[in-house]
């Protein structure tokens, strides 16, 4: 697989805004549309004080908070935090604030089911792995064989899934191993670059399972990334897509 077209600059893409029910609106960069049973990445800024309600997607999901707060009903996410959920999890409602900015994160097609949907909210994985951190919750440490470097890990690969903030210095080179079930690669600031192609803030990279990636290079500036790595929960397709859901919201 070609990580090339899994590459993507977030000042190439374009925009869309959609209503929301109840008033408000989303805005929409759809970075990956889940192709041909691949990755499916969106770029979402929800209007100032909406509250989503309660829904599950039919896919291992990571929510990426980039910018601004989340409130849930028992927890705060403050950025930079991170949401993780297995496929089928429910979660909400949550309200945002604070110029929302958020990147959702599927190795495959996920979908959204709304729990007012009776018949289909019978689908729900009421006993799935769910995880939260913010980057404020954790110490910084050095990152391993690379002197400048440090990380937060927000996630530790002992839960399954994994989530890293590292903080790169001007000229480094990220290398991880191939994943075994996909692995996201954010740009939070500076810059880096991979196959060619140099990345800004919220540009990001898919890595698919069993892919041996080129190295990310950090800019001149340096570059804050964020390395998010699936388990074996995203290994199946459970149905759905997002890009079908945003052209009903569409008509």
């Amino acid at each position: 697989m070609n990580t090339q077209q899994f590459t993507i600059e977030s000042s190439e893409v374009a925009w869309k805004t959609l209503p929301l029910e109840g008033g408000g609106e989303v805005r929409l960069q759809m970075y990956l549309k889940g192709a041909d049973d691949g990755p499916e990445a969106i770029h979402a800024r929800i209007s100032e004080g909406y509250e989503v309600e309660p829904h599950f997607h039919l896919a291992a999901q990571f929510q990426l908070l980039l910018e601004g707060s989340m409130e849930f009903p028992v927890f705060r996410l403050d950025a930079p935090a991170v949401h993780y959920t297995e496929h089928n999890v429910p979660y909400g409602p949550f309200k945002v604030s604070g110029g929302h900015s958020m990147l959702v994160l599927h190795t495959k097609p996920g979908g959204v089911i709304m729990m007012r949907d009776k018949e289909r909210r019978r689908q729900a994985n009421t006993r799935g792995r769910e995880f939260t951190c913010c980057a404020h919750e954790v110490e910084w440490e050095p990152l391993p064989g690379h002197d400048g470097a440090r990380r937060k890990v927000l996630i530790p690969a002992s839960r399954g899934p994994s989530v890293e903030i590292l903080e790169c210095p001007p000229g480094m080179r990220f290398a991880a191993e191939a994943p075994t079930y996909g692995r996201y690669e954010v740009v939070l600031t500076g810059t880096a670059s991979a196959d060619g192609k140099q990345l800004g803030p919220k540009g990001l990279r898919f890595v698919a399972a069993g892919e041996q990636a080129s190295a990310l290079t950090c800019g001149a500036q340096g570059a804050t990334l964020i390395v998010l790595t699936f388990d074996r929960d995203a290994e199946k397709n459970y149905g759905g897509s997002t890009e079908e859901m945003l052209a009903r919201m569409e008509q």
